[in-house]
């Protein structure tokens, strides 16, 4: 596993965890592609061959049992090695968009070892592996295998970039660095892995992003609707200096998105921004995003929401008693048009007339829509019929998907279609950082 603010000098092993608890998750299925460079080490102790390409394992009331081989139990843990650069092992099924509205469940091919057991009474997968060929399988998992050389290489470095700075761990206590999956970063196992996403490691193998001697945390976003966000509005109270309000975009934009008025005029608009159809055109978009994405509208959405879902989302989010939302009132708004605060106004059960302030661009998009608001870079309106004390539904029109800070991947991908070299991708959206080997 990663060290805590230790710069490697030489390529590290990486634990991706790949089913997790909260996945709830009792049975699955591998297929080895090579029997015999493979092994299998049950409970930490014993090693033996594999006899059959295909072993359905679930949990039982002893432990882990595996259908096809016989003899070991109880079984506590498993770990399948491979001894052969191109052997993989194909697991289904696992859960991709883990908690996001486009969760679906997939079948991945993930390479060197893997590793089984059972935490809180479900089942565990890790995948342990080299950083660099980890991180060849990132960039086009996160995005599609079409996208040019330039983005590839640029996804590639702020993959290693975040992976090394190491700041968030959140699955620490769990035993792996990160998760597969949006939480922390996309990993597909070799699924999508190609020549050029292989060629976009080899060619910036060891190389960061570096800011007063430490190592950039380059988080980044889907898109960023326009304009970039900054850290300290989304997460803990400290300024990054590399992570700014910046427009995405060739000019300078004045825009003030923390006003309402400005806001409103902003998501009605399509300013001609890297992620903007104007670099970009939607309707080539899809060939270019990863295979979990919905092919959709990325720079400006609309939602609807009818009262009564909304009205059940939030008594099951906030756990309130609401009968009825009176209205929703943007209270604060981040430099990206995100908001940072939003007032519900309701009815209790009781008949009695509240309100309940929300914070933080999450939490307001996870309260607002039981699949998870796209971004929380919105105007609201209301549906009210005529003669009617109450909105009947809202409208949300929105900007970008995600958080917005960092590198705004349809905006990559649009500065590296029109010609931008990978430095100068990296530079727009991490500005005052600079580019280092360090192994």
């Amino acid at each position: 596993m990663l060290i805590p603010e230790v710069i490697p000098d030489k390529e590290p092993l990486l634990r991706v965890g790949i089913i997790l608890p909260e996945d709830k998750q009792n049975s699955l299925s591998l297929k080895i592609s090579d029997l015999h460079s493979t092994s299998i080490l049950i409970n930490n102790s014993q090693t033996v061959s594999v006899s059959d390409n295909k072993i359905e394992i679930s949990v039982n009331e002893t432990g882990i049992e595996l259908k096809g081989h016989r003899g070991v139990e109880p079984v506590t843990s498993l770990k399948f090695f491979q001894n052969s650069d191109t052997g993989y092992i194909l697991v289904e099924p696992v859960i991709a968009g883990r908690g996001f509205h486009w969760a679906k469940y997939i079948s991945v091919k993930l390479p060197y070892t893997l590793e089984i057991k059972i935490v809180d009474g479900s089942l565990v997968l890790i995948n342990e592996l080299p950083l660099e060929s980890y991180l060849a399988c990132v960039a086009t998992s996160e995005m599609g295998a079409e996208c040019p050389e330039a983005f590839i290489k640029a996804q590639t470095i702020i993959a290693r970039s975040w992976m090394l700075a190491n700041v968030e761990q959140k699955h620490i206590h769990l035993g792996f660095d990160v998760c597969n999956d949006d939480c922390c970063q996309r990993y597909h196992g070799i699924n999508n892995l190609t020549d050029q996403s292989k060629e976009g490691a080899l060619n910036t193998r060891g190389q960061v992003l570096i800011y007063n001697n430490e190592i950039c945390d380059t988080r980044y976003s889907k898109s960023c609707g326009g304009v970039m966000e900054k850290f300290e509005s989304l997460w803990e109270n400290k300024p990054l200096s590399y992570m700014q309000n910046i427009p995405d975009a060739k000019e300078n934009i004045c825009v003030d998105l923390t006003k309402e008025q400005e806001m409103k005029k902003w998501v009605n608009s399509v300013p001609r921004t890297f992620c903007s159809p104007h670099y970009i055109p939607e309707n080539q978009l899809k060939k270019y995003l990863g295979n979990v994405d919905e092919e959709g509208k990325y720079f400006r959405w609309t939602v609807e929401t009818s009262r009564q879902e909304l009205v059940e989302n939030i008594n099951e989010k906030l756990k309130l008693n609401a009968k009825t939302v009176l209205s929703l009132n943007p209270l604060k708004r981040a430099g990206s048009g995100r908001m940072l605060e939003l007032e519900i106004r309701y009815i209790d059960s009781n008949d009695n007339p509240k309100s309940v302030i929300i914070e933080k661009d999450y939490e307001i998009r996870r309260v607002l829509h039981k699949m998870f608001l796209f971004s929380s870079a919105i105007i609201i309106e209301e549906v009210k019929p005529e003669r009617s004390d109450y909105p009947e539904g809202f409208i949300f029109k929105g900007a970008g998907w995600g958080h917005g800070a960092g590198l705004c991947q349809i905006g990559a991908l649009g500065m590296a279609l029109n010609g931008y070299k990978t430095d100068e991708i990296v530079y727009h959206y991490y500005p005052g950082s600079k580019l280092k080997k360090i192994y």
